[in-house]
């Protein structure tokens, strides 16, 4: 069985491989540039990629924001209908004569609903 290196052994002989094959590899005459190239173009790649995760990550925000924004002004601000029947009531309140006609007609109701409780069987 083969024994174990010392790190430093294992690397000495990496290095002795690289520098004999130094000797016998040549490189092309446009290996520099194809390499820069295919530097820049995986930089820019990854330059779009990031500024594409930016954009989704500010559109998911607004709409988040907006989405709360407007149930907020949907809870706080009641329609139009329903604010002018309110103004409408508090106005018929001021006067104690539409107070007690108010009073009258609940009354009268009540009345009609326990007459027509006692009819049915």
């Amino acid at each position: 069985m083969a024994e174990p290196l010392d790190r430093s052994e294992q690397w000495d002989d990496v290095e002795t491989l690289v520098r004999a094959a130094g000797n016998y590899v040549r490189p092309s005459d446009d290996l520099r540039p194809r390499v820069l190239e295919s530097a820049r173009a995986e930089s820019h790649e990854r330059w779009a990629q990031r500024q594409i995760w930016q954009v989704a990550l500010v559109v998911a925000l607004l709409g988040v924001y907006s989405s709360s924004v407007r149930s907020r002004m949907e809870v706080a601000a009641p329609p139009t209908e329903i604010a002018i029947e309110m103004g409408a009531m508090a106005r018929r309140a001021e006067s104690s004569e539409v107070g007690w006609k108010m009073v009258e007609s609940f009354t009268d109701l009540r009345r009609q609903q326990a007459a027509m409780l006692r009819l049915t069987p």
